[in-house]
């Protein structure tokens, strides 16, 4: 039902873009979704435009039920340093659909902070203990 749509967008996405990586995340990625549920895409690119003018700048007619978030390498990098919660749902739940490496590279990061500051998964969310962020931060 979904891979179709999957597909088709990955392959003019890809004729395009520098695509270092895609993850499908979300319901589709944990076999829980329904009919009506939307396809969630991490979109990993070199050479895209600034945040503030990526809207509709992918020029590719794209399925309504398709979410895309696009970022680049280094701002999936930054969302992993800040623990973005999607991001870390993605990177650790997801489907690596494509990965020169970034991905993969951003995962394993991810993994080693969350070890280091003694992290769990709850139900909707993280719980990092208070004294884990003290031995991590320091404020200089």
């Amino acid at each position: 039902m979904f891979e179709e749509i999957i597909e088709q967008y990955i392959s003019q996405i890809t004729e395009k873009f520098d695509i270092k990586g895609i993850i499908l995340y979300g319901s589709v990625a944990r076999g829980t979704a329904k009919k009506t549920s939307d396809i969630d895409l991490i979109v990993v690119a070199s050479g895209l435009p600034e945040l503030r003018d990526r809207f509709n700048f992918v020029g590719i007619k794209k399925p309504s039920r398709l979410e895309a978030i696009w970022m680049t390498p280094e701002e999936l990098s930054g969302m992993v340093d800040a623990k973005t919660g999607f991001v870390m749902d993605a990177l650790l739940e997801g489907i690596f659909l494509k990965d020169d490496g970034t991905i993969m590279a951003a995962k394993k990061r991810l993994e080693e902070s969350l070890k280091k500051l003694h992290a769990v998964k709850l139900s909707h969310g993280w719980f990092i203990p208070r004294n884990s962020l003290s031995e991590v931060i320091s404020f200089h």
